[in-house]
């Protein structure tokens, strides 16, 4: 909200500058000359169009995403039910975790959702809710393949009975050291990488790209762990 003011509020700005010299007074004319003859005056007619449509386009978007959401979402060991709309567990074909932007993609039978996990009172659990109904289903579907022999791809890394593949490159799972999820804050952004040790050097892939990151971190884990 405060995004979407800040940008309606710089918008009226520029619509009053350039409409002044029609006489057309949205604000004092004194009040529009000294912001002209101010050091950014220059800049806010420059600049001040492509930047409204940055900050109404983008950085309120999560207004929009607010007023398009669902009224109620309910899971249970069946589905996630939003209004009308059920998705059955059983129909997830793949889990994308996108940590910069607080959503999980679920992509199923149906379609897609893009859950915006902050948008409702218990984040964390609904997140953990999710997880623990999805993963356990795709873990069993991603053992099964590898057991009989099938590659299982994770964006970037293939899976398989042999160990891990990245650029055509095999991790046996003796090269393997260890697997782990690491936070990172760059610019103000924080995202969250898959970090792999493997043969003595570390490898780190955006969770984001990484489709299905969280079936593909218990599979490590457990197979790691023996």
């Amino acid at each position: 909200m405060y995004w979407f003011l800040a940008g309606l509020a710089l918008l009226y700005v520029e619509a009053a500058a350039l409409l002044d010299p029609l006489g057309v007074p949205l604000l004092p004319h004194q009040v529009v000359q000294d912001v002209l003859r101010s050091g950014f005056g220059f800049y806010l007619l420059l600049l001040c169009v492509p930047y409204c449509i940055w900050i109404l386009g983008w950085r309120a978007n999560d207004l929009y995403a607010w007023l398009m959401a669902p009224h109620t979402l309910t899971v249970d060991d069946e589905a996630l039910r939003a209004d009308g709309m059920r998705i059955r567990w059983r129909d997830v074909r793949e889990i994308i975790e996108q940590h910069a932007d607080d959503r999980l993609i679920l992509r199923h039978t149906g379609g897609t959702l893009r859950l915006r996990l902050y948008l409702w009172s218990d984040p964390d659990v609904l997140h953990e809710a999710v997880l623990e109904q999805v993963v356990s289903r795709l873990l069993a579907r991603v053992s099964h393949q590898v057991s009989e022999g099938k590659p299982v791809r994770f964006g970037p890394l293939v899976l398989g009975d042999a160990g891990l593949i990245h650029r055509g490159k095999l991790w046996r799972w003796g090269d393997i050291e260890s697997i782990r999820l690491q936070d990172e804050v760059e610019q103000g952004q924080t995202s969250r990488d898959l970090v792999i040790v493997a043969q003595g050097r570390t490898r780190k892939f955006d969770e984001a790209k990484v489709i299905n990151s969280p079936v593909l971190l218990a599979y490590l884990s457990d197979r790691l762990a023996g």
